[in-house]
């Protein structure tokens, strides 16, 4: 039980991109462990006897805090001094809520409170960091950061100031995460410094040991790819650098706080280096493989390249992709947790991430785009995807205890979607500030919506996809809780109003004539349709082909209307991943066009992309 869920600060203010030093001094009293509990607002690093132990991120809510929990008696000795370091970041992003700076923590062993976060605690502005920097990697990702090696901090620690009582924290129990070994690191001397090639897609914290001839500034940009020889900083408005001022002679810095991924760190400096290691301390979620064999050496590598794509991209909580984003979405972790049932022994990360997914549950009924979004466009039909994730993992699981506890979330969403059907008995895609995306194609992602105002005409259409999902998840909920909420009108609705007679085939909305692999495979999934329209779907070159993300709907309606399918889908997998192989892909892509996509900024590690995990372990 926690004693005393007092936050603490360097002072009454909230300036973003802080980073403040708290140090203190205690005793053990017995041989028993020693319990270490801390909540922030940010990412926190805890140093004991000057030895990193334990760092983290808050990734919650100001109405649900979380605290991290670890054990550290192996790092205690009879007389200890601890320093923390919070990094208070202070603006919304895709990935982060802001709320009031401060931190919470408390040392226990044996019930008693060795040290607490109180007036007692020392603390001051970590001045080796650039405070208020504040430049922006991503909008989904948030800040960067500047660290200054060439000065020492001389300013006198002050007592802390005292400042929020926290009503309520929830324990973390997705596990920590653990601070892995260096990457491995081909260096090359270019015109304008290094080029680290790490060999693969890693992910880690910045992880810096070189002398310098001179004071000088260092400019770290990192990528997934080159582009003539280059790491590509800006991509539009994205700058993927962070800045290191080195001091004259040996330089030492592992930032614990911001996470890096990619393969390649490009190295601008004036003077030359004399280097001793520049690359990343990997950053593990540990987990228990499921080992699985196939004689197919290519669909072998196929499922250990999807399993490598599932363990880069969890940390915290699921992670679309680590370079880019490193933002948790439904549909993205529905695919992940699908998968991670066949790849990993457990199922309390899955539990974790569902209940989590939760807390971002809008007022008007729908989920927020990401968990946590402080910039939050939502997507109307992720929120539908929600049914689906709950009922596979009680499928798996049988973990029926989570039914009842999410059932007020899940009566929400799905009233919230009954009181949109309109006069026709349908849904319309919904207004400003909905983004009503389905998928990274062709009339169907509808990336405007993300640019809309307040103030523009609202312009109607019905799209087949949200409405056929609204019936899939009718039909969940029907399974889960034994209640039928759909109207049977609505299918013959659904059927008359995109069912092009000619074609033989569903068009994705009202307005226009796209016709998609997807769209045709939710008709499928509700009922429509049969194998002339499964054929269709496979063999009709004019249909929008389905995108990475898509696949489970394209191949589970496939085997909805035959499970002789089977070796379409092997080959189609084949086809698809193969190819990322042929071309180095060591993790999984975003699309099949891999960087080049989204201009450049195509991510090449993609948890919605590990699905294969799913199909060759069911299939084969």
């Amino acid at each position: 039980m926690l004693m005393n869920k007092k936050t603490i600060w360097v002072n009454e203010q909230n300036q973003a991109d802080t980073y403040v030093e708290f140090v203190g001094e205690f005793q053990t009293i017995s041989n028993k462990k020693v319990i270490m509990n801390i909540a922030c607002d940010g990412h926190f690093a805890v140093y004991l006897n000057d030895e990193l132990v334990f760092f983290g991120a808050d990734a919650d809510y100001p109405w649900y805090k979380m605290y991290d929990k670890k054990d550290i008696s192996r790092f205690c000795t009879a007389n200890n001094k601890i320093k923390i370091i919070v990094w208070y970041i202070g603006v919304d992003s895709q990935t982060y809520v802001k709320d009031d700076a401060g931190v919470f923590f408390e040392i226990v062993q044996d019930q008693t409170v060795l040290l607490e976060s109180n007036k007692n605690i020392l603390s001051r502005i970590h001045k080796n960091y650039r405070n208020g920097y504040c430049k922006t990697i991503t909008n989904q990702l948030g800040l960067s950061f500047y660290y200054d090696n060439s000065i020492e901090n001389q300013e006198a620690y002050q007592p802390s100031v005292e400042r929020n009582i926290i009503p309520r924290l929830y324990l973390r129990k997705t596990g920590p995460i653990y601070l892995g070994s260096r990457t491995r690191c081909k260096v090359s001397e270019t015109e304008y410094g290094y080029l680290i090639d790490m060999g693969e897609e890693e992910v880690g914290f910045l992880d810096l040991e070189f002398e310098s001839p001179k004071e000088q500034e260092i400019l770290i940009a990192y990528g997934e790819h080159l582009a003539d020889g280059c790491v590509l900083q800006h991509i539009d408005e994205r700058d993927f650098s962070v800045e290191f001022r080195a001091k004259q002679g040996d330089n030492r810095y592992l930032n614990p706080f911001r996470r890096l991924a990619g393969r390649y760190l490009q190295v601008t400096c004036e003077y030359p280096l004399q280097l001793g290691f520049i690359g990343l301390r990997r950053t593990d979620k540990r987990v228990i493989m499921q080992k699985r064999i196939f004689p197919d050496k290519e669909l072998q590598q196929i499922y250990d390249t999807s399993v490598n794509t599932l363990k880069k991209c969890m940390h915290e909580h699921y992670e679309d992709c680590p370079w880019r984003e490193q933002a948790m979405y439904t549909l993205d972790s529905r695919n992940q947790m699908l998968c991670g049932y066949y790849a990993f022994k457990g199922h309390q990360y899955q539990r974790e991430n569902l209940l989590f997914v939760a807390q971002g549950q809008r007022k008007d009924g729908l989920l927020s785009l990401c968990f946590p979004a402080g910039l939050d466009v939502p997507i109307p039909f992720f929120s539908l995807v929600y049914l689906i994730q709950i009922s596979e993992y009680v499928q798996h699981t049988e973990d029926y205890k989570v039914l009842k506890q999410l059932k007020p979330v899940v009566d929400r969403i799905m009233n919230a979607f009954k009181s949109s059907i309109d006069e026709t008995g349908l849904i319309p895609n919904f207004p400003y500030p909905y983004w009503n995306f389905y998928e990274w194609s062709e009339a169907s992602n509808n990336g405007q919506d993300t640019m809309r105002q307040p103030n523009e005409p609202y312009e109607k259409q019905y799209d087949l996809i949200l409405n056929c999902m609204y019936i899939l998840a009718c039909n969940t909920y029907k399974s889960l809780y034994e209640v039928d909420l759909l109207n049977e009108e609505m299918l013959a609705t659904i059927h008359h109003t995109f069912y092009n007679e000619k074609k033989r085939l569903y068009k994705l909305s009202t307005n226009g004539e796209h016709y998609s692999q997807l769209g045709n495979s939710f008709a499928i999934l509700i009922g429509f349709g049969g194998k002339e329209l499964a054929e269709r779907i496979i063999h009709d070159k004019s249909l929008i082909q389905v995108t990475l993300s898509m696949n489970t709907f394209y191949y589970d309606a496939l085997l909805k209307v035959e499970p002789s399918y089977k070796a379409f889908i092997m080959n189609d997998m084949r086809k698809k991943y193969g190819n990322m192989l042929k071309q180095g892909a060591t993790t999984f892509w975003e699309t099949e066009k891999g960087w080049e996509d989204f201009g450049g900024a195509g991510s090449l590690c993609h948890g919605w992309s590990a699905i294969p995990v799913y199909y060759l372990s069911m299939l084969s």
